[in-house]
């Protein structure tokens, strides 16, 4: 088995990973988390992305009411 094998699923990898970097950003997710189910486990990270939806924001500026 060449060496090529090796960059190309390193290639794949970093495009994925970037990929879920991404679509977690715009979830307001950690971009670090979305990099690393994209690298590591390919689409199925990619789907577990989209699974999780959106992260609200929270405002504490006027402190938390109970």
């Amino acid at each position: 088995m060449s060496n090529s094998y090796f960059y190309f699923a390193l290639a794949v990898g970093v495009a994925l990973g970037a990929w879920g970097s991404y679509m977690a950003e715009r979830r307001n997710r950690s971009k670090n988390l979305g990099f690393l189910l994209g690298f590591l486990f390919g689409v199925i990270g990619i789907i577990i992305i989209m699974l999780l939806g959106s992260k609200k924001n929270q405002d504490f500026s006027e402190g938390q009411k109970n």
